[in-house]
C-alpha cells in the first residue's frame, strides 16, 4: 500500500501523519476517542495525494458532527485569513483584543517621527505603557513575515520612538514599546533580528506559549469570522465599521443598525452562544 503524500500550501510535500491529524483534533478539545476516529476517517479517505487544506476541511467537518464549538476553535487559522481582503479589519480586530485587555486604543493615526510622519496602525495605552503597533496581514496560506519586511518595520519603529510624541510619553512616565503583529508566522531570521534590536513581535506561535492563537483561545477573544454563518466580503466591512470584531460582540448586535437580515444575525448569535457554552 502506497504512502499518502501531503501537499503543503507552500508546494512542499511530506508524508501523511496520522499522529498530526490526531493531535490537531486533541488540541481543540476533542476526546481521545473522537480524535482517533477522526484521524482514522481522514486516513481512510486520503488517496495517494492530499492537500493540507483538504485535510483541514475534513477534520473541521468531522469535528462539527461531534461538537460545533470544537469545529469553530479548529477553524481559527481560516477565520483569521477571512479578516480581509484588506488589512484594516485585522487592525480593528487587534484593537479590540487590546481593548479587552484594558487598554485604550486608537486605530489608524498619523504620528510624526524624528525625521518624517508615519501612518500607525494602532496605538494602545494604559497608565504605564504605550504600544506603537503595526499590523502585517496575510490572507495567503503558508505566508510568513520575513526579514526584509522586519527590516522595513524596524526602521519605521526607530523613527517613531525618537519622535516628539513617543518622547513626550516617555517623559510622562510611560514605557513605549513597538510591536509588529501578524496573523501568520515569522521566519526565524525576522525573529532573530527583532529580538536583537529589542522590539516586539506577536503572531502565530510567537512568542512561544503566548502566540496570538493561544491567547485568542485561552481568553475567548475569537474573531467574528470564526462563526460558520459569517461569510467573507461585505459582512467583514459592516462589522469592522461598527467595531464588532469579536465573536462575542454579535451577542449584543442589532440587525437593524447593521442592516442585516434578522435571520442571519440570529444564526450568528446562536453560533456564538455555542462557542462560549451559553446554551
Amino acid at each position: 500500500m502506497k504512502q499518502t503524500t501531503v501537499i503543503k500550501s507552500s508546494g512542499e510535500e511530506e508524508a501523511f501523519s496520522w499522529e498530526h491529524v490526531y493531535s490537531s483534533a486533541r488540541k481543540v478539545g476533542a476526546t481521545r476517542e473522537v480524535a482517533v476516529e477522526i484521524a482514522d476517517q481522514v486516513a481512510a479517505k486520503s488517496g495517494q495525494k492530499i492537500s493540507t487544506a483538504d485535510i483541514r476541511r475534513q477534520v473541521e467537518k468531522l469535528l462539527r458532527q461531534t461538537d460545533a464549538k470544537l469545529a469553530m476553535r479548529f477553524s481559527l487559522p481560516e477565520a483569521m485569513r477571512r479578516l480581509g481582503p484588506t488589512g484594516f479589519p485585522f487592525e480593528n480586530y487587534i484593537g479590540r483584543i487590546f481593548e479587552s485587555q484594558g487598554f485604550t486604543v486608537k486605530v489608524g493615526t498619523h504620528l510624526k517621527g524624528r525625521c518624517v510622519s508615519h501612518e500607525v496602525d494602532f496605538l494602545a495605552w494604559n497608565d504605564q505603557l504605550l504600544y506603537l503597533g503595526e499590523c502585517k496581514y496575510h490572507n495567503k496560506r503558508g505566508a510568513k513575515v520575513d526579514l526584509p519586511t522586519a527590516l522595513l518595520y524596524a526602521a519605521r519603529f526607530d523613527d517613531l520612538e525618537n519622535g516628539s510624541f513617543a518622547q513626550r510619553k516617555i517623559q510622562e512616565g510611560r514605557r513605549v514599546k513597538s510591536m509588529m503583529v501578524t496573523n501568520t508566522e515569522f521566519t526565524q531570521e525576522a525573529i532573530k533580528y527583532f529580538d536583537c534590536i529589542g522590539k516586539s513581535l506577536w503572531g502565530w506561535k510567537y512568542p512561544p506559549r503566548r502566540g496570538i492563537e493561544r491567547m485568542i483561545d485561552e481568553e475567548g477573544i475569537y474573531p467574528v469570522t470564526v462563526l460558520p454563518s459569517f461569510r467573507p466580503g461585505r459582512l467583514v466591512e459592516i462589522f469592522s465599521e461598527h467595531g464588532l470584531m469579536l465573536a462575542k460582540d454579535v451577542l449584543q448586535a442589532d440587525a437593524k443598525k447593521l442592516g442585516l437580515p434578522p435571520k442571519l444575525l440570529g444564526q450568528m448569535q446562536q453560533e456564538a452562544r455555542e462557542l462560549f457554552g451559553l446554551e
